[in-house]
């Protein structure tokens, strides 16, 4: 006898066989045990996942000579038949050979008669989105009121080309991909009932191959026992199917950690000449970076479909990189990988993508940024700033029991002097504004700013209003935000025109420092965000230089 294939031999006959949709043979089996059966179901999904086989299944199930039953026997003529494939009552068409209307014609032609052995006619069209309109249109009215004995089961991997009058007739069932661990585990049975030595690790390369399709990864399989005679392992997989190894992914996130472009530019060198395909590269470093996102975000690894193994490497390695990165490095190989396929000559694209990687700081929050900057311009010591994220950037800030202040124009004064702030504001000198007037209406006042000089009002929203003392308004900032009290006190000019405009009295400011409750947060634009970053660069040659010559742009 012939050799049959792993696909073929290990098609499933009955619905506990089907893999990974008991969503669709549940509803089937009770469709027909409760004798609610419609005359037309629309299978779709992608290829390999079971649309076929459900429809033969179902056709048994019909025409058992125990049946309608839900658990066909697989034993009498009717069942044979059908499974073999030359069932008199049971007709597969291909949708995309018998696609025009003669051939619906014909098939109309025939649903009149009754049929030979069982008890339904059932009519399989497979890929039936390749059938032309004109086809679709002779369909219609068969379709709707078509005989008592007559099924119609349409099969399609592209349900959107299928005309919605074709479907609004037919019960429609989702197929879906089959998930990793249920074909690894359908695949071990497979090896232990052939006898066949294979690695967990081999067989979850091979479901990864498959991308969800259970007849690939049995062809894959298939071709793996011709391919090795001892044991199926990894090492055997990624050599035959040319699957690139993760640990050539690791160590490229191991090389940009390090910045060592000199390495980097090893490894392109040593998977050109291993004949590795770069757009397949390109590929699997994205998923890559994808596991590790998904690492890093849930800490979970049973959401990726790697071995046990890798999981742990996986959960290990997202503690080194920060989310914010891993999103920019995505980016970027994402738009490599739709200028590979059109470029000429796309090792050159790759380095230069890895390159930029290499040379791609960590992103750094901008109240470190800020913060180093107000210490740089107070005291001269070089800046330092902390990834985002890190350890250093997450402490909370220590409590400070005394307030440092900024002299106003009018009220110079040691910044020792300035009073330390008061649990309980003092109330209002007679004449003036109540502070609570000026704590209602402070969004409009950073408003009217904002629209004076954008930088100083998204300086003022870190800030809150402290108290009135005599002509003066006294605002808060928190320790860090020297940056921006320096800034505000040099414009200060607009914030006091602002005040006389919207309260109708002559008020100076003084911007105290120290440990002051966090204000309101207010909607940031990125029309203010960019705004601030060029501010930054005005003040600090070093920042200006960054925006200049890399791709530096504010984040959250």
């Amino acid at each position: 006898m012939a050799y049959l294939v792993l696909a073929r031999k290990w098609r499933p006959q009955i619905w506990e066989d089907v893999v990974g949709q008991h969503h669709v043979t549940a509803t089937l089996r009770n469709a027909i045990q409760h004798d609610r059966l419609a005359h037309a179901y629309l299978f779709a999904g992608p290829r390999g996942v079971g649309k076929t086989s459900a429809a033969r299944i179902l056709a048994k199930a019909l025409n058992c000579e125990q049946g309608p039953t839900p658990t066909p026997c697989n034993e009498c003529g009717n069942c044979t038949e059908i499974a073999a494939g030359h069932s008199v009552d049971v007709f597969e068409i291909d949708g995309a050979s018998n696609r025009g209307i003669d051939e619906i014609r014909n098939l109309r032609e025939n649903i009149r008669y009754a049929p030979a052995h069982g008890k339904h006619k059932i009519y399989i069209i497979d890929e039936v989105h390749m059938l032309t309109n004109e086809a679709f249109n002779a369909l219609l009215k068969t379709l709707e009121e078509p005989p008592a004995h007559v099924l119609f089961i349409f099969a399609t991997t592209e349900p959107h080309r299928v005309p919605a009058t074709i479907v609004s007739r037919c019960q429609r069932f989702d197929f879906h991909r089959i998930r990793s661990p249920d074909i690894v585990r359908h695949l071990r049975h497979i090896c232990d009932s052939e006898k066949i030595s294979v690695d967990d690790e081999a067989l979850a390369l091979i479901a990864r191959k498959a991308d969800g399709s259970l007849r690939d990864s049995q062809s894959i399989l298939d071709q793996m026992i011709s391919y090795t005679e001892e044991a199926i392992t990894v090492e055997t997989v990624s050599q035959a199917l040319g699957v690139i190894d993760l640990d050539v992914f690791f160590e490229v996130t191991s090389i940009l950690l390090a910045h060592d472009a000199n390495q980097m530019m090893i490894l392109i060198d040593r998977a050109v000449s291993k004949g590795i395909d770069l757009e397949e590269f390109v590929s699997g470093l994205t998923e890559h970076f994808r596991n590790l996102l998904i690492a890093s975000a849930s800490g979970r690894a049973d959401l990726l479909h790697v071995s046990a193994a890798d999981q742990k490497r996986y959960l290990d390695a997202a503690a080194q990189h920060h989310q914010a990165d891993l999103l920019r490095l995505i980016r970027i190989i994402t738009d490599t990988s739709f200028s590979l396929k059109r470029d000429p000559n796309p090792r050159i694209t790759l380095e230069l993508t890895l390159l930029k990687m290499v040379h791609l700081d960590k992103t750094v929050e901008i109240g470190s940024l800020l913060t180093a900057l107000g210490n740089l311009e107070r005291s001269g010591t070089k800046p330092s700033f902390s990834p985002a994220g890190s350890p250093e950037n997450t402490k909370p800030p220590e409590k400070k029991t005394t307030v440092q202040g900024v002299a106003d124009q009018s009220h110079a004064r040691p910044r020792d002097s300035v009073p330390k702030p008061e649990e309980t504001p003092p109330p209002p000198e007679p004449g003036l504004i109540p502070v609570t007037e000026i704590e209602t209406r402070w969004d409009e006042v950073i408003e009217a700013v904002k629209k004076k000089k954008i930088t100083i009002g998204s300086f003022l929203n870190e800030g809150v209003v402290h108290r009135i003392e005599g002509e003066t308004l006294e605002i808060g900032f928190a320790v860090s935000n020297g940056f921006h009290v320096d800034a505000i006190m040099r414009c200060h000019h607009q914030v006091e025109d602002v005040l006389k405009h919207l309260f109708g009295i002559p008020l100076k400011i003084r911007c105290l420092k120290g440990d002051f409750s966090p204000p309101r947060i207010m909607p940031v634009t990125p029309e203010e965000k960019q705004a601030g970053l060029n501010e930054l660069g005005k003040k600090s040659p070093v920042i200006q230089k960054l925006i200049d010559d890399f791709d530096v742009e504010a984040i959250e």
